[in-house]
């Protein structure tokens, strides 16, 4: 998150995980590196002969130790849960993005159907008003709303809610 502030970048669910990664790769390594720094401080130490049993760890050592792992599992934690919020939203955008996209599908293979099925000099008046308007009944059979028809249509939502309510009252 800090690396993604700085440069500018928005990190997607893939980064963060490959990120975290290499942050868990570089702790082990850097904690090896120090084990074996340890090691040879020891071997060369100008007191005398290496002990051949490491002093046990205090108990502050031992306790410090633990508090800075739980730190670090609670910060992978709070991780794993931005990761995973994450994610949840884009794939609520994504089904969202999804089913407006087969509303409209649904709404093109029904009207390329009635043009092909129509016959120009057939029409009666009644028909005419519909074949004017059978493009907002679509859309408002496939679920879309007044102001997403007005918008898609260039006309005012007032304009689609009285071409709406005529029909409703015209079938009863």
């Amino acid at each position: 998150m800090i690396l993604a502030r700085l440069t500018g970048d928005t990190l997607d669910g893939n980064g963060l995980v490959a990120l975290l990664l290499a942050a868990i790769a570089v702790f082990f390594l850097m904690a090896g590196l120090r084990r074996k720094q340890r090691e040879r401080a020891r071997t060369v130490t100008p007191s005398g002969p290496r002990d051949p049993v490491p002093p046990p760890a205090t108990l502050e050592q031992k306790e410090r130790l633990r508090r800075d792992l739980e730190a670090l599992i609670g910060e992978l934690q709070d991780l794993s849960r931005k990761i995973s919020a994450e994610i949840d939203t884009r794939f609520a955008k994504l089904e969202s993005s999804i089913r407006d996209a087969d509303r409209r599908i649904a709404v093109l293979n029904r009207l390329a159907r009635e043009l092909g099925e129509r016959v120009p000099d057939a029409a009666a008046d009644g028909d005419e008003n519909d074949s004017r308007y059978g493009i907002v009944y679509e859309l408002a059979d496939a679920g879309f709303s007044c102001v997403e028809i007005a918008k898609d249509l260039g006309k005012t939502p007032g304009e689609i809610e009285l071409i709406l309510n005529l029909r409703r009252t015209a079938r009863s």
